[in-house]
């Protein structure tokens, strides 16, 4: 359990936009809460990929090689680019 005092214009702002929702104020600080907090977590996994990453890549060209009949939906060839 949490309790927070909130700024009164920010209040306010949850209040007005919980209404026009239809949910409570309590439910709509919940999930921006819950929002916020993965979007920190992305962040966070992401940074760590880009600390972690030894600069490898794959070309286009040998993932489609790999993974395709080399033709796009309508029977087209692929052109990967090099």
């Amino acid at each position: 359990m949490i309790t927070l005092d909130l700024p009164k214009d920010l209040e306010q702002l949850l209040d007005r936009f919980a209404k026009d929702l239809g949910i409570s104020k309590e439910d709509l600080a919940l999930r921006a809460i819950k929002d916020r907090v993965e979007d920190l977590e992305d962040l966070a996994i992401g940074e760590a990929a880009i600390a972690n990453d030894d600069g490898g890549r794959i070309p286009l060209a040998d993932i489609v090689a790999e993974f395709s009949d080399g033709s796009d939906e309508n029977g087209n060839p692929l052109h990967a680019a090099e």
